[in-house]
């Protein structure tokens, strides 16, 4: 299947009320491998967190420009390295502005 066939099924499972909005972002999750997070409301905060707990899926906290990140318990090293490609992004607009 296609992430796209993916998403649509997730998105088809929560409209017909068989999963909550926030499993439906949990399992998208889960699709994408990681998710770079700048604002999330509380509640689906929670959600993650608790996801997180049961070991549905990894967390790492944001560090300095380097984002929050939620991953699937196996893209810990790719969520590392988009945490990475997005402080070499910060860097250089701060570069950019700067000179």
């Amino acid at each position: 299947m296609s992430k796209q066939n993916d998403i649509e099924t997730v998105i088809g499972k929560l409209e017909c009320g068989l999963i909550s909005v926030a499993e439906a972002n949990i399992e998208i999750i889960r699709l994408e491998g990681v998710r770079l997070i700048t604002k999330l409301p509380a509640d689906i905060r929670r959600a993650l967190n608790n996801a997180v707990k049961e070991g549905n899926l990894g967390h790492l906290r944001k560090d300095g420009l380097r984002p929050e990140a939620y991953f699937h318990p196996n893209s810990k090293s790719a969520a590392i390295a988009a945490r990475n490609n997005r402080l070499n992004l910060s860097i250089a607009a701060i570069k950019g502005v700067t000179l």
